[in-house]
């Protein structure tokens, strides 16, 4: 009787996918070095590396998500996924500042503590939509043939891509790129 009852647990979850979700997260820097009379903003958009559409920014995190999933084929062609990987590479660009001054480094990581945190919500919307594809991919149901599921498995993971760079220009838009969030300069 416990044979059979393990026999029939291990029966009810063959037919669930194994899920793994990586994670690389990598810090870089550039170095601004601020001159006795000069602001802690013009310091910063002298050095920063970081310019979109004709703007300049302190901080940047970009991240790229990929997934690797592995199917198998019934012998009348129906197809499910047994195993998928999901890989979120990102990497936070910050300013590290070179100044002997002490009320400007005051200054200065009170303002990189509000733009570092402005950037992990970068990494939480990456890492959400990284759940969600792998999630996503993991739970499809069985299709008709593995073509099928590999077109359905892209798919979904590219729709739920283009949602995450929708979500991460929402949140910019809705914190003024963190400025509402204590990551700004505008009174120097």
């Amino acid at each position: 009787m416990r044979l059979v009852a393990v026999a029939w647990l291990l029966a009810q979850f063959a037919g669930l996918a194994c899920a793994e979700l990586q994670e690389n997260i990598r810090s870089t820097y550039y170095s601004a070095e601020h001159r006795a009379g000069t602001t802690l903003l013009a310091t910063l958009n002298h050095h920063s590396p970081i310019r979109q559409n004709s703007q300049i920014f302190h901080a940047y995190t970009g991240w790229n998500i990929q997934w690797d999933f592995r199917w198998w084929e019934e012998r009348d062609g129906r197809c499910r996924i047994t195993s998928n990987q999901t890989r979120l590479q990102v990497e936070i660009t910050l300013p590290r500042l070179v100044s002997s001054d002490p009320a400007v480094r005051r200054r200065f990581d009170r303002y990189l503590g509000a733009l570092r945190a402005h950037e992990m919500e970068h990494v939480a919307i990456g890492r959400r939509y990284a759940r969600r594809i792998d999630e996503g991919i993991r739970r499809l149901p069985q299709m008709t043939s593995c073509a099928a599921l590999s077109r359905a498995a892209n798919t979904l993971g590219e729709k739920l891509l283009q949602e995450a760079v929708a979500a991460e220009r929402e949140m910019d838009r809705q914190t003024a790129h963190g400025a509402r969030q204590g990551a700004t300069l505008l009174e120097d």
